[in-house]
């Protein structure tokens, strides 16, 4: 063993042999490796940490078994999705009212700067004849 945990029990080290002999014991690690990732939070560390497992299992797990982690795994990213879908839609209309106050301010800007351009007058017809002409 590589030394104490901080609760108190023995830490294993990277190199250290783990010994899972039923169902129990394999979920058990399975648990504490899980918390040791929720611990640090690093997505690419336990990306890279599920894709080595996978690799190193891939002779021992059948059709079956690969269907079912797929199944879990998209249950997990639709869950991922639709919370970002929430979060956005959220962000979405908070932004829209920001917008709709800022296109006002700016349209109110370059009225005062330059005019209100959406007058019409006779400029706007010969514009309008030279393009029915042009095309």
């Amino acid at each position: 063993s590589a030394g104490k945990a901080a609760v108190g029990g023995n830490a294993m080290g990277a190199g250290d042999t783990v010994k899972m002999k039923d169902l129990k014991d394999h979920l058990k690690h399975a648990r504490k490796v899980g918390q040791c990732i929720r611990g640090h939070g690093k997505v690419h560390l336990c990306a890279a940490f599920l894709k080595e497992a996978i690799q190193e299992c891939k002779d021992v797990l059948d059709d079956a078994a690969i269907t079912e982690i797929i199944k879990t795994c998209n249950v997990i990213k639709n869950e991922k999705v639709a919370a970002t879908k929430k979060k956005v839609k959220g962000q979405a209309q908070k932004s829209a009212k920001r917008d709709k106050a800022a296109e006002a301010k700016a349209k109110k800007l370059a009225n005062e700067l330059y005019g209100d351009s959406n007058q019409y007058d006779g400029y706007d017809e010969m514009g309008e004849q030279y393009e029915d002409d042009f095309f």
